[in-house]
């Protein structure tokens, strides 16, 4: 029913906005990104997020809005971790209730947290399949409001990024300069520019090309590019493997010297974060996710932790970041599903121990039910963190002052 509404209407502006996961465009500053986040377009999905809505809260720190959360059982709600940081944590409803919050559990690998909310009456959210969204598809993010918070259409399909490369570098005199700018609204790190007579155009690399791999270490983004490029120096040879016309091309170059206006100033932000946003916010938190695919909705950071919907208005993933000028990251619906057992396992919990034993509890039922290595590899985490607990608590056990005596008065 849904669908027979939008899909005339999204017909007409098909020519405006790609059907298809955008590549180029206008951004931020106009074009089809910014037609989508205009009220007109946002509030043709109203019919949409009119369901899921329910199930979504604004969630507040310090009386500041820091974050949506989605709503999986009576009184608990998923939401983006990073964004929820020290001070009073609240949520507010769909009908206008402001409900003290509670971080009861935390996944740091899917940056992830748990809220036990103080009240009742929240309408859990139902998990569909990234099947009944795929590639091309039009999707939207449910707010604390009527209207959608961002539409666009899914860009790629599930995945897994490769082994993370280490913690992010700085460029010095000595790091090596390759001598390409990047496509910052492609999927995957595509080179816009070959700068004359660096590294990059001796070694034959072209616009359009595709790097899929530096030496050993597999480039999913460009900031793994960036990141894997700074840790060599200059001088120094790497094998560059692209995509080129479909088919995979291997080269060999010797990395230039770093121009000096490339070196970052002061403590700001570098030249590769601000090319990459071109003045919009991203999430601090915005790589190492262990599973997630992409839509090309704008969604701003603090309306990460609310779920994205198809057309029919089943949540087919949860929104974890805004990485891009026209990139967002979405964890799938069936890895949520698979997830959820694990961090709600201790929500009943009354000591370390019963925790503990909870989370060993969770992990046995998702090795049974044979969930994602991902998803095991979190259980593990958590019995690790519960372990830790649980054995402090074993150690400092309460001490009991002495019985109360009898006190008689005579007169």
């Amino acid at each position: 029913m849904l669908k027979r509404y939008l899909l005339p209407a999204l017909l007409v502006l098909s020519v405006a906005v790609p059907s298809y996961a955008q590549r180029r465009g206008g951004g931020d500053r106009g074009g089809p990104t910014s037609l989508k986040a205009s009220s007109q377009f946002l509030a043709l999905f109203k019919p949409v997020v009119e369901q899921p809505g329910l199930s979504v809260v604004r969630v507040r720190v310090d009386g500041k809005d820091a974050a949506l959360g989605t709503a999986v059982a009576d009184g608990y709600v998923l939401t983006k971790a990073s964004e929820v940081k020290a001070g009073k944590v609240t949520v507010k409803t769909r009908d206008a209730r402001d409900l003290d919050a509670q971080v009861t559990t935390t996944s740091d690998a899917y940056d992830l947290a748990v809220l036990k909310v103080d009240g009742t009456g929240l309408v859990p959210i139902t998990w569909a399949s990234t099947k009944d969204a795929p590639v091309g598809n039009w999707v939207a993010v449910p707010g604390a409001a009527a209207d959608p918070v961002a539409v666009g259409v899914v860009s790629t399909v599930p995945r897994s990024p490769p082994p993370p490369y280490g913690p992010p570098r700085v460029p010095t005199e000595q790091s090596g300069f390759l001598g390409v700018t990047l496509d910052l609204e492609a999927n995957g790190a595509v080179i816009k520019e070959v700068t004359p007579g660096t590294a990059a155009e001796k070694a034959g690399i072209q616009p359009n090309d595709m790097i899929v791999k530096i030496d050993s270490q597999e480039v999913a983004n460009q900031e793994t590019l960036v990141n894997t490029l700074l840790g060599y120096k200059s001088g120094e040879k790497v094998t560059i493997v692209l995509e080129r016309d479909g088919k995979r091309v291997q080269l060999s170059a010797t990395l230039g010297k770093r121009p000096s206006d490339l070196f970052p100033k002061g403590k700001g932000p570098s030249r590769g974060d601000f090319q990459n946003s071109m003045g919009s916010a991203l999430s601090e938190r915005r790589t190492g996710i262990p599973r997630f695919f992409q839509t090309d909705a704008v969604v701003r950071p603090t309306d990460c932790g609310g779920p994205l919907v198809d057309l029919d208005g089943r949540a087919v993933g949860l929104v974890i970041a805004r990485a891009g000028r026209t990139e967002s990251h979405v964890i799938p619906a069936e890895t949520v599903r698979e997830l959820l057992p694990v961090l709600l396992a201790a929500r009943s919990a009354a000591n370390p121990v019963e925790r503990a034993e909870a989370f060993r509890e969770a992990l046995k039922r998702a090795e049974a039910e044979k969930a994602a290595p991902e998803v095991v590899a979190e259980a593990k985490r958590q019995i690790q963190a519960a372990a830790a607990e649980e054995k402090w608590w074993k150690d400092h056990p309460i001490e009991h002052g002495p019985a109360p005596r009898d006190v008689s008065i005579s007169k």
